[in-house]
């Protein structure tokens, strides 16, 4: 049964396939509390800014709302805010909407500092997103429920309530791109994967003058154990990728639908691995020979921590690129590696389908060791 490879590669039933595995395995790998290093790239609170400045409130004009609907005051928000206006919520009129907004602003003051680069909001609100959002798999699997005014279509899920589907997270990170003035668009199209299509949305950023995709959604991992305790595993597969690289069908191809691609062509990805420290040694996330990944999994096994992820991007240059399309790339470097953590609650064992990992696209692996 080749259940990882099966299991990861459709993220929206990941967190329910894995808790059956873990179940039916009697596994109790993720009580195991991973190494400190390597938890969200998230400021402590000590670290915060005791007087956060947000952009939007150099914003000289304020504008008051004109919608009845919950859903259309959510979006005319976004509309004041990308047209350069602070909202004016009219002394307690509209309460939903100014209970989000004041919620997301005091995410914003907690995680991002006056001084960040726009890199840096965009990845503090990526990983906010994604590791303290969990995905809403009953309203998924909920026919009968009314989708368009369920919060965890809208921001207020994610901000209030910390649960969302697609729709959420994407207009949640709009939100927050649009407090921080950092254009950004939410694009809706399909997501498809072994022959499985879902209706799907995700974001466009704007950042140095060129646009990437951002999908926080599929970044997010949120699994049970058989004692029904929750563990937040979060990646980076798909924070500043390129179009290339989102339609690639072996990771799960993004289709966009309803929007003229070419006003936000996205030519290509972010080097984000190899500006990010792995927190293992002094290596980034990015690897660029077979020595530096034996040594990476050589140092789990020595520190005898408990690592449960490592997230990285195998990029070495006498692999033939073209592999990358293969579902077997890189097998042969990954199991000499895994051999140095044998006693891991699971192994790479390609013989009998067992591939303990994730594959992104641009050659991002996520590996779960547990040793």
């Amino acid at each position: 049964m080749n259940f990882f490879k099966k299991i990861f590669k459709f993220a929206f039933i990941a967190v329910l396939a894995v808790s059956a595995i873990f179940s039916s395995f009697g596994c109790s790998m993720f009580n195991k509390k991973p190494s400190d290093a390597l938890l969200p790239h998230l400021i402590g609170e000590s670290e915060a800014d005791s007087a956060p400045v947000r952009r939007v409130n150099a914003l000289r004009e304020s504008k008051s709302f004109t919608t009845n609907s919950v859903n259309a005051q959510f979006d005319e928000l976004n509309e004041m805010l990308y047209d350069g206006y602070r909202p004016d919520f009219g002394n307690g009129v509209f309460p939903e909407i100014e209970k989000t907004y004041n919620a997301a602003i005091a995410v914003l003051n907690r995680y991002i500092k006056n001084d960040f680069s726009a890199f840096e909001r965009l990845h503090a609100m990526h990983d906010y997103l994604a590791y303290h959002t969990e995905y809403d798999f009953e309203l998924l699997e909920d026919a009968n429920s009314a989708k368009e005014s369920n919060p965890s279509f809208r921001p207020d899920g994610v901000f209030l309530e910390r649960k969302a589907v697609c729709d959420g997270f994407s207009k949640a990170f709009l939100l927050m791109c649009g407090i921080e003035q950092i254009r950004c668009i939410r694009i809706t199209g399909l997501y498809s994967s072994d022959g499985n299509v879902v209706n799907h949305a995700w974001n466009k950023v704007l950042l140095d003058g060129q646009w990437y995709n951002v999908d926080c959604t599929m970044d997010s991992w949120h699994v049970y154990t058989d004692n029904k305790n929750r563990e937040d595993i979060l990646n980076h597969g798909y924070f500043l990728v390129s179009d290339e690289a989102i339609l690639a069908p072996l990771t799960g191809r993004h289709t966009e639908s309803g929007l003229d691609a070419v006003n936000y062509e996205c030519p290509s990805s972010y080097d984000f691995y190899s500006e990010t420290p792995l927190g293992i040694g002094s290596y980034k996330m990015k690897l660029t020979s077979s020595d530096e990944l034996l040594d990476v999994f050589s140092k789990i096994k020595a520190s005898k921590r408990k690592i449960g992820k490592v997230e990285l991007k195998l990029d070495f240059p006498e692999y033939d690129k073209s592999n990358l399309s293969r579902p077997d790339a890189y097998s042969s470097y990954i199991a000499e590696a895994y051999k140095k953590v044998s006693d891991a609650d699971f192994a790479f064992k390609p013989e009998s389908g067992m591939y303990p990992y994730m594959r992104y696209p641009d050659g991002v692996f996520v590996f779960l060791i547990y040793a």
